[in-house]
């Protein structure tokens, strides 16, 4: 069950973004995306993008003649894994927090106002 947005107690708007957690998702290329199985509800899936390997990305790279450099380019090219992979993200909403507004008021404004309105009543009283 999803929560509503907050309602602003002076306009009576609503406010706030959904509170969202970005998930990193890879698996094989010769495999299909994993579902998600966790409480939350997908927002959002990402783009999937291939990942190089390092027989890929040493075909591209041209190594520096200078031996600084081309050290740095062998490091980089040892830390890519041996095989490529999918990779994707998922946005996820636990669908109850939000976030943003003035709690309970939607802008600064709209709690300056009822301040404002709270203040000439209560003067009005006295």
């Amino acid at each position: 069950m999803t929560t509503p947005r907050p309602i602003c107690v002076h306009c009576g708007d609503a406010y706030g973004q959904r509170a969202t957690t970005d998930e990193e998702v890879r698996w094989p290329l010769d495999g299909e995306r994993p579902p998600y199985k966790g409480n939350g509800i997908v927002v959002k899936e990402g783009h999937t993008y291939q990942t190089a390997n390092r027989a890929t990305a040493s075909a591209v790279t041209m190594m520096s003649s200078n031996p600084d450099i081309r050290t740095k380019q062998e490091a980089t090219l040892a830390l890519l894994p041996e095989k490529s992979e999918w990779v994707s993200s998922r946005t996820i909403w636990d669908g109850q927090s939000w976030r943003g507004g003035y709690d309970p008021f939607c802008t600064l404004r709209c709690a300056l106002d009822y301040a404002r309105k709270a203040y000439r009543k209560e003067k009005r009283q006295k």
